[in-house]
């Protein structure tokens, strides 16, 4: 794993999430918390590692229909699974992804 910090682009991003975002090669989901935390979610199924895609405001995955929420990642039909995190912060009007690269 790395750590780093990489700029993602303006917070206008932020006006439609969850929103679809490549990184490094990978498919991730830009989200933001109730209580305002904002969070890029790897958008792979920790289950079987098939793609997870949005459906009215939730992920779900296609391969076994585990569903995520749409803001936490946190899977909601099968124990306490969840999309793996990697935090983004706001400064200066810019978001960046933080911490570590997986």
């Amino acid at each position: 794993m790395n750590e780093s910090r990489i700029p993602l682009g303006p917070a206008d991003l932020l006006t439609e999430v969850p929103r679809s975002i490549e990184l490094d090669g990978k498919p991730y989901w830009l989200t933001q918390e109730a209580d305002g935390t904002i969070a890029l979610l790897l958008a792979y199924c920790p289950h079987a590692g098939g793609e997870v895609l949005l459906a009215d405001g939730d992920f779900y995955c296609p391969l076994h229909y585990w569903t995520f929420d749409g803001r936490s990642g946190e899977c909601t039909n099968r124990g306490d699974e969840r999309l793996m995190r990697r935090n983004v912060e706001l400064a200066d009007g810019q978001l960046y992804a933080c911490g570590p690269d997986y």
